[in-house]
Parts: structure tokens; C-alpha cells; sequence
């Protein structure tokens, strides 16, 4: 999309604020509950233990208290019941419990004004009902197509991956298998945020907010990042494509970008705190100031323990996350109009 076209899209976003309130004060909610997660077999926990990193040395009881303190999977239908149309779209995040789910929600009101729009929240480790909740109320929405769009950053994580399962773009669950989902309609799973040139002006945006002078300023990209290694591997690559796009395009002296790795056991993730420590001491060592930000999603994920993972060290950081960025909501749209073929 161009710069015109985005400056559209922009303006006509500032014309549908007061609208979100109207379409999402009447948005259906169905949450499916943690009840089920009870119900877990033996089998069941040594699966996850085989497939989930962090759950490898974990007891029964762990696994259940980590799962039981994640965000509960649920669907939102967002747009008027009343609304009609051929294209249905559907936008899975993580979630990330109130406020946060509404305001995710709200920021998808143009959205929701033109098309039939769903929202499914959260990991979707046993099931993917939520998400076979949106395709049966799209389809009686009229939709005679309907676009996925994950709203993740990387096609290497779990949650991601987990998604393709169960709309059969992937063979294996990335935690526990279950029914996948059905539609009679054509059915079209979107690309994550993390190719996209939009993710670099986003990241370089929310670095200028707190940037007082770019040439003696070093700028470092966190991230959550997969466990795996393999992976990893994948997205510190892509993390380094836009961090040349930052460095060219904001005047930084320098930019570089890391992962925590953030649900990789200990000695991993200890590891990647002290190797960006040691980039930011040899910045300020250099004279130069450190500013941070993160390539991250949510703005209440991870971003609490950066304080303490740098304690000591001279930084500032934006807390903010990509989809608190004005156009994290018109990529979601154009992702969904380009992968229906309508622009």
C-alpha cells in the first residue's frame, strides 16, 4: 500500500472513533473458560511436556497453574449483527486479559464498520472452538469468504503455529491436538506482521517518541522470541532487517535487536540478558546514549522485567507495544484486503 493510500486509511480512522463505541458496546462475547483444562490426561501432560520447552521439567500441578494463569480463550464478534457482507474477517491475538482485549477490539472499529469482523483471544492450547465460533457467525453474516489475520509478529511461535493447526496449514499441533476447524467457505490464512515494511516504520516511530538526539543514540530492539533455538535463529534474522531500516531511515549511530527468548529456561534467557547488557554498557562507555523498545505486541507482556533485567544501566524505554501503534490497526485491514485480493 502507499503513503497516500495510508494517509487515507488514517483519516478515515479519525472519522470512526466515536463509532467504536456504538459497535462494540453491542459486540457478543463467548468465552470459553479454563474448565477444561481440568480435564488434562497423563498423556496429555507428558505431550506437552514433549512439545512445550518450559514444561519439560515441570510437574502435573506447574503445567496446570501456568496454564490456568493464561489469558481464557474466547471469541468476539465485534461488527452490528445488523451489518452484511461477502467478506468476513477474522483477527486472532494472544490476548491479553481487561482492558486490553477491548481496546484491541476498539481499534479494529473500521474495520468492523465495513466487513463482518470476529476477534479470537488467546492461545487456544486444547482448542480451537472460539475460532470455529467466528466462521459460524461470519457465515451467517453473509460472508461468502473469510480471511484469518494473526495478529503475531512471526510465524516461529507456538500461538502461531497453533493457529495453522487448526485451520490445517500445519500438520502438527504445537500443543495439544483437537478438532480442527470448518467452514463452507473459502477459507484464507493471512501472513504475520514480522516481513512487513510497516513493522520497521512502527518500531522507528515508537523510537522517536522517546529519541532526543539520534546520532548519539544507541537504539536496542527487544523481543519476546520462541524457545527453540532453530527458531530463534529464524526471527533474530528478520530482527536485523529492521534494524537496518530504523538505523537508515531514524540517523541512529546504532540499532540492533535481541531476544529474552523469554520462555526458554533459565540459562538461555540469562545468557541473552547479558548479552544485551553488554551492548548497552559498551554504548554508554562510548558516549553514547541507550534507548529502548520493543518488538513485542503487547504493551502488558514482557515489558514489566526490563527493569530488572537492566538494572544498573542508563536507558530509556518505550514501553509501548506494535498493536498500540495507530497503524498496527491498518495493517490488519490491509493484510485482510490483500490476502482477499480487494486492493
Amino acid at each position: 500500500m502507499n503513503l497516500e493510500g495510508m494517509n487515507r486509511w488514517n483519516l478515515r480512522m479519525a472519522a470512526t472513533c466515536v463509532f467504536a463505541l456504538a459497535v462494540f458496546g453491542a459486540a457478543q462475547t463467548q468465552e470459553m473458560d479454563h474448565s477444561a483444562h481440568h480435564n488434562i490426561t497423563q498423556e496429555e501432560y507428558d505431550l506437552l511436556r514433549a512439545k512445550v520447552l518450559p514444561y519439560r521439567h515441570y510437574t502435573n500441578k506447574q503445567i496446570m497453574d501456568n496454564m490456568m494463569g493464561m489469558p481464557p480463550t474466547h471469541e468476539r464478534y465485534i461488527s452490528d449483527p445488523a451489518l452484511k457482507g461477502d467478506l468476513g474477517i477474522i483477527v486472532l491475538t494472544h490476548g491479553a486479559f481487561e482492558p486490553g482485549d477491548t481496546l484491541f477490539a476498539n481499534s479494529l472499529a473500521r474495520l468492523a464498520q465495513q466487513h463482518p469482523v470476529a476477534v479470537g483471544f488467546g492461545m487456544a492450547m486444547m482448542n480451537g472452538s472460539h475460532i470455529q465460533s467466528a466462521i459460524n457467525q461470519l457465515e451467517a453474516a453473509g460472508a461468502q469468504q473469510i480471511v484469518v489475520v494473526p495478529a503475531a509478529l512471526s510465524p516461529t511461535g507456538s500461538v502461531y503455529e497453533q493457529w495453522a493447526y487448526y485451520l490445517g496449514e500445519r500438520e502438527e499441533a504445537a500443543f495439544l491436538p483437537a478438532a480442527r476447524v470448518s467452514a463452507n467457505v473459502p477459507l484464507t490464512f493471512a501472513a504475520p506482521l514480522a516481513r512487513h515494511a510497516m513493522a520497521s516504520e512502527m518500531l522507528l516511530d515508537h523510537a522517536r517518541e522517546i529519541s532526543k538526539n539520534p546520532e548519539n543514540e544507541f537504539l536496542l530492539i527487544v523481543g519476546h522470541g520462541p524457545s527453540e533455538p532453530e527458531d530463534n535463529a529464524i526471527e533474530l534474522k528478520v530482527m536485523r532487517k529492521h534494524a537496518g531500516s530504523v538505523k537508515a531511515a531514524g540517523g541512529f549511530a546504532d540499532v540492533k535487536g535481541y531476544n529474552f527468548q523469554d520462555d526458554s529456561p533459565d540459562e538461555i534467557r540469562s545468557a541473552n540478558v547479558e548479552t544485551m547488557r553488554g551492548w548497552i554498557e559498551e554504548a554508554s562507555a562510548a558516549g553514547l546514549d541507550v534507548i529502548m523498545v520493543g518488538y513485542l505486541l503487547s504493551t502488558r507482556g514482557i515489558q514489566h522485567k526490563i527493569p530488572v533485567d537492566f538494572a544498573g544501566l542508563e536507558f530509556t524505554f518505550n514501553e509501548k507495544g506494535l498493536s498500540a501503534h495507530p497503524d498496527f490497526a491498518n495493517w490488519v485491514e490491509a493484510n485482510a484486503l490483500e490476502t482477499a485480493g480487494r486492493l
